[in-house]
């Protein structure tokens, strides 16, 4: 890509660069792309996790998410409780579709059972 500056000085050093605007949207579009390029390098490299079959299959089955993650990982409706601060009946409440539960709970029993928020998401 070949750039057209014009530089404008004061004394002896130069303090602007003045670009068409065509060169300079080009520019970004190029600093924009190789950001994206590093996100998904560094996403490729983080190891990801891996869940068995038998924990997809209840997932796409329409159990709920938490409950099937808050097995997974062996913890019980009073631990996962305490984790997230909340009592094991609101756990109970939204493992049963009877409650939805406020985005912080959600977002805390996520962190608390390792997953993404999104994961909890499903079926509600």
């Amino acid at each position: 890509m070949k750039v057209h500056p014009q530089v404008i000085n004061q004394g002896n050093k130069a303090i602007f660069v003045i670009l068409p605007i065509d060169e300079y949207k080009k520019i970004l579009s190029l600093i924009e792309e190789q950001q994206d390029i590093e996100e998904v390098k560094a996403m490729l490299a983080a190891p990801q996790e891996t869940f068995p079959l038998e924990i997809i299959e209840k997932l796409s089955n329409g159990e709920s998410p938490i409950k099937v993650f808050r097995e997974y990982r062996g913890l019980s409706q009073s631990l996962l409780a305490s984790r997230v601060y909340v009592s094991k009946q609101y756990i109970s409440q939204i493992e049963k579709f009877e409650r939805k539960g406020t985005a912080k709970i959600l977002k805390a029993i996520a962190g608390a059972l390792k997953v993404e928020l999104e994961e909890l998401m499903r079926n509600i």
